[in-house]
């Protein structure tokens, strides 16, 4: 029987580095620890905030921790928390970008980051890093501002010579950067390779960013080296509170039943609109609650919560529980504010202004990721307007798609897919065939059958058996729309819809596509911005900045750490004139 399995797991985790009852197994703990580089110290409301994430094992030799798969980070007021995200981590590393909402007053934030698998010490450290943000279309302040004389500004990078490295002062550079044309005076709105040279005997992870220096304060933070020195795992007290997130995020919550409703053992479903197979199953407990092992859902989506078998009668809610742990912070120190940042707040502010009204984020490029574990095979697809069209779904499949075909099942439409049995034989399945519409699963399958096919793009066929979780199907037929927003599309009434905040895009900004906007203000006080580069021992790459029009002096800061665990930082500036 050639039978493809692609099993999306939701059975708890147990990791040996949690579980050693017997003492059978002398597996030492995990003891993470993670920092964020960010594009820059200080941030005008309505900019991005650009991440950089690594995760560390420091519980022996200092490395990039390859156990836990997604990072959140909070920024908070000394109010509130501002805004939440979360981080795919890959190896250690990962990256992303979230846009500062324009509303956010001025003041000083404190930026947070952990791991499941950090929340489990009893005395979790968390990274925190202050970052001072202006808003310069409200007079809104967070309390505790001070109004200052105009003294002279320093840089919160004040011990960092120009072209030198914090983890050799004196040596050689483990990492060095070299201009091209021009050298380190170049003109506006021009082109110049910049060439990265490891100079190290090991691999490097890195992360490295250009921008413009100003007047605007930055805080003085601890760097990476704070954060991953080496630690024994056995002065820290494990509590086992969290299930670590190997795979990627574990999405928790609970169903809430009226009275006399039992939802128990009963499969619940998650999907998320918009993608190919963002499809996960889980188990309704006694309390209702569940958990969806996912390998992560990317972007701010919708996702569809559904449970198949319960009766159409019953009345229930759901509820996704909170994955961030928002705890307050003690003490932030106060903002101060000097008239000398006037004209530099004036130029940030034209220049967020002008990106967000000409599509700055066209400059954005989207990293590539590994996705979609559910759907490896390659589908068999029809594009529907290679066909003649015609207005009933039932017609297309029966014209159209010999590996399809409508039957009536207890009295309902059923789509049944031919698949290859034993012995090269081909039959139609007798078991239950997965329809998807712009990822959404549809279990009803007269809501396909009603479903007006001129709204279809493709039809992609996958002829085999799959298995979600728990959850076993004879085939899946995907649909997808021009849109893909499944409109039309109807619902059961115990659906429910919601919006949900995935792990970031891991993305960089390195403005290659600039030349093909026409009549673009370029503005960008952020030149460069790559968040994920690996560097062999030896090796270099050469990059490509572009300047933009406005003349000053600019910073390339890099951050990273070698494949030995010893962090570095670099540090050097050049003139645009």
């Amino acid at each position: 029987m050639k039978i493809f399995n692609h099993i999306i797991t939701t059975l708890l985790i147990l990791s040996f580095n949690s579980f050693n009852p017997t003492g059978l197994l002398a597996q030492k703990r995990v003891a993470e620890r993670i920092y964020l580089a960010t594009d820059r110290g200080a941030y005008i409301a309505g900019e991005d905030l650009w991440l950089s994430a690594y995760c560390v094992d420091i519980s022996g030799a200092t490395e990039l921790s390859n156990l836990s798969s997604v990072a959140y980070f909070e920024l908070h007021n000394i109010n509130s928390v501002a805004l939440v995200g979360k981080i795919a981590l890959s190896n250690g590393r990962g990256s992303g970008h979230i846009n500062l909402p324009p509303g956010l007053p001025t003041g000083n934030y404190l930026l947070r980051a952990y791991t499941k698998q950090m929340l489990n010490e009893e005395s979790p450290i968390f990274f925190e890093k202050i970052i001072p943000i202006y808003n310069v279309l409200s007079n809104e302040r967070v309390p505790g501002i001070e109004i200052v004389e105009n003294t002279e500004h320093r840089e919160s990078l004040k011990d960092l010579k120009s072209g030198t490295s914090l983890t050799s002062l004196g040596q050689e550079s483990l990492i060095d950067a070299r201009f091209g044309v021009g050298g380190k005076v170049i003109e506006t709105n021009s082109t110049v390779p910049v060439t990265l040279i490891n100079n190290s005997k090991e691999m490097v992870s890195l992360s490295i960013s250009v921008f413009k220096m100003d007047s605007i304060h930055t805080h003085i933070s601890p760097g990476m080296s704070s954060y991953f020195g080496p630690l024994s795992s056995e002065s820290i007290t494990f509590t086992d509170k969290h299930t670590p997130e190997y795979e990627g995020e574990i999405i928790k919550g609970r169903v809430n039943c009226q009275s006399g409703t039992n939802l128990k053992d009963r499969i619940v479903f998650l999907s998320a609109a918009g993608g190919e197979s963002d499809i996960y199953t889980s188990y309704v407990d006694s309390l209702g609650l569940f958990s969806f092992y996912t390998n992560s859902i990317y972007g701010d989506r919708e996702i569809i919560l559904e449970i198949p078998t319960a009766d159409s009668s019953s009345l229930f809610t759901f509820e996704l529980f909170d994955p961030f742990i928002k705890r307050a912070v003690a003490d932030i120190p106060g903002l101060k504010l000097a008239e000398r940042i006037e004209h530099t707040l004036r130029e940030r502010s034209i220049e967020m202004q002008i990106g967000r009204r000409f599509g700055i984020d066209t400059l954005y490029h989207k990293m590539k990721i590994n996705r979609d574990p559910l759907l490896r095979t390659k589908p068999i697809v029809y594009r529907l307007d290679d066909y003649t069209r015609f207005p009933v779904m039932q017609e297309v499949v029966i014209e159209y798609v010999p590996e399809l075909r409508f039957r009536r099942l207890d009295g309902k439409p059923d789509l049944q897919m031919k698949i290859d049995e034993s012995f090269n034989a081909i039959t139609f399945s007798r078991g239950t065939t997965l329809v998807l519409i712009d990822g959404i699963p549809v279990f009803n399958h007269s809501n396909l059958l009603n479903y007006d096919p001129l709204k279809v793009k493709t039809l992609s066929i996958y002829p085999a058996k799959y298995f979600i979780g728990i959850a076993s199907f004879d085939g899946i037929a995907s649909f997808r729309t021009y849109k893909g927003d499944y409109s039309g599309l109807s619902f059961d009434k115990n659906v429910r819809i919601l919006d949900y905040q995935g792990v970031l895009y891991p993305s960089k900004m390195t403005a290659s596509g600039l030349d093909s906007i026409k009549n673009f203000p370029d503005l960008r006080s952020l030149l460069y911005w790559d968040p994920q580069i690996e560097l062999s021992s030896r090796e270099n790459i050469e990059l490509i900045v572009k300047s933009s029009s406005l003349p000053g002096t600019y910073k390339l800061i890099i951050e990273g750490i070698t494949s030995g665990g010893e962090t570095l930082v670099y540090s050097t500036e050049f003139l645009v004139k």
